[in-house]
């Protein structure tokens, strides 16, 4: 019976090891081709770099630094809006009471069944007319705005498990609401709102269509739509940089990942998700 237990366990390992190496394949190929030729890629693209083209990074990172820049502002600033309003809706759906609160919630709801396709025409038209297009508060307000109806669920699921004594004693120590809402709310979600956070700088960082209709001044454009630019810029005629640029453009994400990940899985797990 030990015996079956340990060769189901190890087979286990062994089918999870080979899912990790299908999935880190692209990462290495991609990797290892940023420090290629074009020979090097064409003749043998699983080849070790011999040598090793260090100026593709050098030549890519002049090419899309300020992609990433602007990406990684509107990422952050759109973000941090999402997390204050979704905070503050969150938290009176969770633990205020109001006439029409749950028809209300429920019509919020309903917004997050809608396909984001259908009001994109809409959605650049009155941007259009309120003359955001090609600034940099096209992506951020349409972040803000976009990622708002589901944060607020995420929050208000979140924030309906906390105690309610917590407030009602601090309230009684005369705490106002807003003092409540700073020094107790928020310091207990940080699990849920590091969570929103992430997903949402994941989603402005790989949003492409939006940015492409609003944004025409190569100067403000994001890394998604750069990242086409430089591909155009160096051709197929130098993969080694293209390449090279991929790799760069992902560190941001990865650094987000690196340190938040911690509090994006308890946010995931203490509540996040249940209904």
């Amino acid at each position: 019976m030990l015996k079956s237990f340990k060769i189901r366990q190890l087979a286990i390992i062994v089918l999870l090891a080979l899912l990790v190496f299908l999935t880190l394949v692209p990462i290495l190929f991609m990797i290892l081709s940023s420090l290629k030729s074009n020979a090097q890629i064409l003749g043998n693209f699983w080849a070790l770099p011999s040598p090793a083209r260090w100026s593709n990074y050098i030549d890519a990172f002049h090419s899309i630094w300020r992609y990433v820049v602007n990406t990684v502002y509107y990422a952050v600033s759109g973000s941090l809006a999402v997390i204050l309003l979704s905070a503050l809706s969150g938290y009176l759906f969770a633990k205020k009471s109001f006439p029409g609160k749950n028809v209300l919630f429920l019509m919020m709801l309903a917004m997050m069944m809608i396909p984001s396709v259908l009001t994109l025409i809409p959605s650049y038209v009155l941007y259009k007319n309120m003359g955001l297009t090609n600034t940099p508060w096209a992506i951020i307000i349409s972040s803000a705005a976009g990622g708002q109806v589901f944060g607020t669920f995420l929050c208000r699921t979140y924030m309906a498990g906390l105690p309610g004594e917590l407030f009602e004693a601090a309230r009684m120590d005369g705490a106002s609401e807003a003092r409540v809402f700073a020094q107790i709310v928020l310091p207990l979600s940080l699990p849920i709102l590091a969570t929103l956070f992430i997903m949402q700088s994941v989603g402005v960082y790989n949003d492409y269509i939006w940015p492409l209709l609003t944004i025409q001044d190569s100067s403000l454009q994001v890394i998604s739509v750069g990242l086409t630019i430089f591909t155009k810029q160096f051709g197929i005629t130098d993969m080694g940089p293209q390449f090279a640029a991929y790799a760069i453009s992902s560190i941001p994400l990865l650094l987000i990942f690196t340190f938040g990940m911690k509090y994006y899985i308890q946010g995931m797990t203490q509540g996040a998700l249940k209904l």
